[in-house]
């Protein structure tokens, strides 16, 4: 019934050491081999998604930076969009001034921040990419695939997306990916979207693709799919607004690999 998987990688498929274990390592290459289509769907840069793909050796579908950058099974970009050049301007002024937030940019092959208060809910050891500080009179606004800001000021950030809906709306897609990291991509994509791109590329059906997520930004693909999985410990507001979603195991035990054995394996 089902060909295609579509999975989130933080809090989803990634333990929480931001690992992908020997088990669920297992699980992924016996599915492969028995013919379904993998898609990783993560707000990652692309060459962190490219290396931990790599390190499995394995060929997958790949959503990036929340659907921003689409590569296909031959790692050939297949979609592309990046933020207006006035939309990210505006974005990134928001809250540059502000010490409780971070602003991060994903700029090409470049991440960007303007501070690195740990405090501010900042992990640099989470990507391969360097980071470098930018400012905003010399900052080039151009080819911004993402921009997310972190904090553990939530209700700094809850205001913030508010703001950011009110004065921008169809313009950006802005989402939570976890509680203190709120990540804005162009209106026209979303990881939902580049669901849609690949279901098409490989003409398969929506309803034949089992999905599984556990932030917010994962909402868009879980609720175009024939099934939604959501882990134990997912965000709760996704499990209000997904309450025909199968809860599943948690992403510390393994919980998408041992629950896709069971379905397409045992």
């Amino acid at each position: 019934m089902y060909r295609i998987i579509t999975v989130d990688l933080d809090g989803t498929l990634l333990s929480p050491q931001n690992k992908i274990t020997k088990y669920t390592k297992k699980i992924i290459k016996l599915l492969l081999r028995k013919g379904f289509y993998i898609i990783f769907a993560s707000g990652r840069h692309h060459i962190d998604m490219m290396h931990i793909r790599d390190s499995l050796n394995i060929r997958v579908f790949m959503i990036t930076s929340n659907g921003a950058k689409i590569y296909d099974l031959d790692n050939q970009l297949i979609f592309e969009n990046d933020l207006n050049t006035d939309v990210a301007s505006h974005l990134i002024h928001l809250a540059y001034l502000d010490s409780d937030i971070i602003t991060q940019v994903y700029q090409n092959n470049h991440w960007y921040i303007n501070n690195s208060k740990i405090k501010n809910n900042f992990c640099p050891s989470l990507s391969l990419l360097k980071y470098q500080y930018f400012h905003l009179d010399t900052f080039n606004f151009s080819k911004i695939s993402k921009i997310f800001f972190t904090s553990n000021n939530l209700k700094k950030l809850f205001k913030l997306e508010k703001n950011i809906i009110s004065l921008l709306d169809k313009q950006v897609h802005a989402r939570f990916s976890s509680p203190g990291c709120l990540e804005v991509v162009s209106g026209k994509t979303s990881k939902g979207y580049g669901l849609k791109v690949i279901s098409n590329n490989l003409g398969i059906s929506l309803q034949e693709c089992i999905t599984f997520g556990n932030g917010m930004n994962d909402y868009d693909m879980l609720k175009i799919s024939g099934k939604a999985c959501i882990m134990e410990n997912s965000d709760s507001h996704l499990k209000n607004i997904l309450p025909y979603a199968e809860v599943i195991g948690n992403n510390k035990d393994d919980g998408v690999a041992v629950f896709l054995n069971k379905m397409f394996i045992i």
